[in-house]
């Protein structure tokens, strides 16, 4: 995925998007909600108070944090769809919410394509297969041997079906045209148990989350999903270097507010996020949860999502993913 890797430079032009706004100083005058999809903690949280932090002190308003985790974050999504658009309610988006669950949750509350003004990206994770001790793949090839000497014999965790991390394990199963069975958990925590344990072979994490466990050695990093090797991984190639371009995924983080949000405000806060991810301060926090910086201006993050929006909905049609497996 290359629209972040040029997202910074396109988003300088925002910054001449909304003088009169600017000189006018009318937005904001009052407390900004920043609405994350994940609770306390999760690569969301931390995004949302990482940027609200800067954006605080650039704008002189207080950028208030609030998470409504619930429902693989339709909760919160939803929230902001339905709120004023008036640049005082902010959703911080991801691929999950935003663009995997239309196809999977038909009865959403909201339309991810017409409901939201999407106004840049924050930044991109990939994910990372991990495998055990015990099992004899020291790169991509190695364990994609084993699944097609054993049919159904080697599995594969994630942290639920429907994720990204389960998809993009469908994508590798279809380019490589192996038989691995998905083990579905509740959350990347207890999968990582039971693969340093040695009840599942493989797993799909992402990148922040395994980093501590690849380092230690209680586990062995095959292949980051991302267009380009991890900054903070060099060592680990993608998975699209050893064979499989078609398998490159990345979470991506971004800010949306209600559809009808104005030009003006969207222009503003597309360059000032730009600015923030500019900062040391905004940049070294990225850095070291393994986040690549975003930025972009509306019309090229709308554009982003409504491919990303199209590309997961082929995926799990192509692949008969489901939420019960």
């Amino acid at each position: 995925m290359t629209f972040p890797r040029r997202a910074l430079a396109l988003a300088g032009a925002g910054l001449l998007a909304a003088p009169s706004l600017r000189a006018q100083g009318t937005w904001p005058s009052r407390p900004v909600r920043l609405v994350s999809s994940s609770p306390p903690g999760g690569a969301s949280d931390i995004l949302s108070r990482t940027l609200g932090g800067a954006l605080q002190e650039a704008l002189g308003a207080s950028f208030v944090v609030e998470n409504r985790a619930s429902a693989g974050g339709v909760v919160g999504s939803d929230f902001v769809a339905k709120s004023p658009p008036d640049g005082y309610t902010w959703l911080t988006t991801n691929v999950g919410p935003q663009a995997i669950i239309r196809a999977l949750q038909p009865g959403l509350p909201y339309d991810t394509r017409t409901d939201f003004r999407h106004v840049t990206l924050i930044g991109t994770l990939p994910l990372v297969l991990l495998v055990n001790d015990a099992l004899p793949a020291r790169d991509l090839e190695g364990y994609l041997a084993l699944a097609r000497a054993r049919p159904g014999g080697l599995n594969v965790g994630s942290g639920g079906n429907g994720t990204l991390h389960h998809l993009t394990g469908e994508l590798l199963k279809a380019s490589a045209g192996v038989d691995i069975v998905h083990v579905p958990y509740r959350g990347a925590q207890a999968a990582t148990a039971d693969l340093i344990g040695g009840r599942i072979q493989s797993l799909w994490d992402s990148l922040p989350s395994a980093a501590g466990h690849i380092r230690n050695g209680s586990v062995r990093a095959l292949a980051v999903s991302g267009a380009a090797r991890a900054p903070s991984f060099p060592a680990i190639p993608t998975v699209a270097e050893q064979g499989h371009p078609a398998v490159t995924t990345t979470n991506w983080f971004g800010l949306a507010g209600p559809a009808r949000l104005p030009d003006d405000i969207a222009g503003r806060m597309a360059a000032e996020v730009a600015r923030a991810l500019a900062t040391s301060a905004v940049a070294d926090r990225l850095a070291g949860i393994g986040v690549e910086p975003g930025g972009g201006p509306p019309e090229a993050t709308a554009a982003f999502v409504r491919g990303e929006i199209e590309r997961w909905e082929r995926v799990v049609r192509e692949r008969g993913v489901t939420l019960d497996g």
